[in-house]
């Protein structure tokens, strides 16, 4: 599923702006994620959405839809990704929350670690820099950051085992006095249960 960039704001008067709000949760849900008028979705995109907030994005964690993330620009603050889980009664209860940066770039799902297992690949932008995280669902079914790393640009390429690589590049400040500002790219793979790292200059 492709996240959208498309910002909802919720504007007029009150009883306008809930109206406006409830219709923007109904097309994201339907169009995003194909879900029934009467799906606990909407109930929870009611329940948690505030005046003023925008959600940049909303998708299914799992094939089962057990597992949410929704990304929201929280009014009068920085936006942040709030993974849902639902319980036995059928509702939502929040798990995990992440805050990185000044502004939401893309959420994917990929196996970087060859178990069979999606994790949660998540990137933001702040001042200079692109910002990484990767999220993971332990046996325990808490999620937990495996990796996370910042630089001037972040490209993830694949290896000859498909799995995910990060290439991290970033200002080393080794330059003489006059010269141009000098680069160093960190590759991270995952390797042996970690990730570990080569520097390319």
């Amino acid at each position: 599923m492709i996240p959208t960039r498309r910002r909802l704001r919720l504007i007029g008067p009150p009883a306008a702006r809930w109206a406006a709000c409830a219709v923007a949760a109904l097309l994201i849900a339907l169009a995003a994620c194909a879900r029934r008028p009467d799906d606990p979705v909407l109930s929870l995109l009611g329940r948690t959405l505030k005046r003023g907030d925008r959600v940049v994005l909303l998708r299914s964690l799992d094939p089962e839809g057990t597992h949410v993330g929704m990304v929201v620009d929280v009014a009068g603050g920085k936006p942040e990704l709030r993974i849902y889980e639902q319980t036995g009664s059928r509702e939502y209860a929040l798990v995990r929350t992440a805050q990185q940066g000044d502004s939401f770039r893309n959420l994917s799902l990929e196996d970087v670690d060859g178990d069979g297992k999606d994790e949660i690949v998540v990137t933001w932008e702040g001042g200079h820099l692109e910002i990484v995280e990767v999220i993971s669902q332990g046996a325990d079914h808490a999620y937990r950051s495996i990796f996370q790393n910042a630089g001037r640009q972040v490209e993830k390429r694949y290896s000859p085992a498909g799995l995910i690589e990060f290439w991290i590049t970033s200002r080393t400040y080794d330059e003489a006095p006059g010269e141009p500002p000098a680069y160093a790219t960190t590759i991270y793979h995952f390797e042996n249960g970690k990730y570990v790292e080569t520097t390319r200059k």
